[in-house]
C-alpha cells in the first residue's frame, strides 16, 4: 500500500474541508421488485460526497493533485503544462492551484478551431486565472503521451513539469488513499458489496483498486463515462502490479450514452429529477450528465434490474466536475 504523506499544509493553503461526508441516500429508486417476488427490496446507498472538498477544486480533482501540489510546496515549479479539452475539469482546477502558488500554467486544448471562437466559461475562467491558452488540433492531441512530443514541448514552451491529461499519473494515487482512510474511519458497520465510481482517464479507479482494503469492500465496479471497452480497463491496469492481489473489479460500458460528455434527453432528464429531489434534502447532491450523472443512472439501473442482492450496502463516489455543465 502507498505511504500517504502528511497533507495539512497544502489542504489548509486552499481551504479543502476533509475529510468529505460520507452521506445515506434516500431515494425511491433504492428500491424494486424481482418477477418472482412481489414484495419491495431494497438497496442501502451511500455517496462519498467528494463534491464537498472544495468550491472549485472538489472531487477527484483534488484528490489527484494532492501530491503535486504538496511537492510544488516543497520544490517550487517554475512552469506547468498539462491537456484536456474545452471542458476540463482537470484543466479548470489545475489552472486555478497554479494561479494561486503564482506558478505559470499552460494548457494545451484539444480543438484548434476553439481559438477562433468565443470562450467557453471553463475556459474564461483559465484565462482570467493567467493559464495561457494553446488550441491544437486532433491528430497533434493525439500526441500528448508521445515521449518525443512532449520532450519538444518542454523545450519550446520552457515548461519544468508536464501533467498527463485529466491528472492521471502515479502520484494521483496516493490522494485517493487519503480518501479510502476517510470511508474506512467514517463506516463503522459491515463492508460495502461495492463501491462505484465513473472512469475517464483510470488513475481514480486504480487508485480505489489499489488501496481498498477487503473490510472496507467486496467488489470495486467502473462506470464507463465514454466509448472505450478495452481502452479505459488498459488505462487502470498500468498502475497496478500484476502480481498483486486486489479485489475483483471491472468497468461497465453500458452507460456512456454515446461518449465522453454526450447525453441523452434521458439522461439530462434524469440529472434533472435527482437535483430537483435533493434539493429538499439539508445537504443536497447535485449530479451532471457527463460524470456523476452517468454514475447515478447506472446504479440505479442496476438496482432496479436486480444486479444487486437485497439488502446490499453499496457506496458511490461523487467525483465533483459539476463546473463543466455550466
Amino acid at each position: 500500500m502507498l505511504t500517504y504523506p502528511r497533507t495539512e499544509s497544502i489542504e489548509t493553503r486552499f481551504s479543502i474541508v476533509t475529510p468529505s461526508p460520507l452521506q445515506k441516500i434516500e431515494a425511491a429508486w433504492t428500491r424494486f421488485f424481482i418477477d418472482d417476488d412481489d414484495r419491495e427490496k431494497n438497496v442501502e446507498v451511500w455517496c462519498k460526497r467528494d463534491d464537498l472538498l472544495h468550491g472549485i477544486i472538489a472531487g477527484n480533482k483534488w484528490r489527484k493533485l494532492t501530491k503535486p501540489l504538496q511537492d510544488f510546496q516543497q520544490i517550487p515549479a517554475s512552469h506547468i503544462l498539462s491537456f484536456g479539452g474545452p471542458y476540463s475539469n482537470h484543466l479548470h482546477a489545475l489552472s486555478y492551484c497554479c494561479n494561486q502558488l503564482n506558478i505559470k500554467f499552460t494548457a494545451v486544448i484539444r480543438g484548434a478551431y476553439l481559438k477562433d471562437q468565443a470562450l467557453n466559461r471553463t475556459l474564461q475562467d483559465l484565462n482570467n486565472w493567467n493559464a495561457n491558452l494553446v488550441f491544437v488540433d486532433k491528430i497533434t492531441y493525439q500526441k500528448k503521451t508521445d515521449q518525443n512530443y512532449l520532450a519538444k514541448l518542454r523545450k519550446d514552451m520552457n515548461a519544468d513539469v508536464i501533467i498527463p491529461e485529466g491528472g492521471s499519473q502515479q502520484d494521483a494515487l496516493f490522494g485517493m488513499q487519503a480518501m479510502l482512510n476517510e470511508i474506512n474511519l467514517a463506516n463503522s458497520s459491515r463492508p460495502f458489496d461495492a463501491i462505484l465510481l465513473p472512469v475517464g482517464s483510470g488513475a481514480s479507479m486504480a487508485g480505489v483498486i489499489k488501496n481498498c482494503p477487503p473490510k472496507l469492500a467486496k467488489n470495486i465496479i467502473g462506470i464507463g463515462v465514454l466509448q472505450g471497452e478495452g481502452y479505459l480497463e488498459g488505462l487502470v491496469d498500468q498502475f497496478l502490479n500484476k502480481d498483486t492481489p486486489y479485489l475483483p473489479w471491472h468497468i461497465n460500458h453500458q452507460f456512456h450514452f454515446g461518449g465522453y460528455a454526450k447525453s441523452t434527453a434521458e439522461l439530462d432528464t434524469f440529472c434533472k429529477e435527482v437535483n430537483q429531489q435533493q434539493a429538499k434534502q439539508d445537504t443536497p447532491i447535485c449530479i451532471e450528465p457527463v460524470y456523476s450523472g452517468k454514475c447515478f443512472f447506472a446504479l440505479k439501473t442496476l438496482i432496479q434490474q436486480g444486479y444487486f442482492a437485497p439488502h446490499s450496502k453499496i457506496l458511490i463516489i461523487h467525483t465533483g466536475g459539476l463546473q463543466g455543465a455550466r
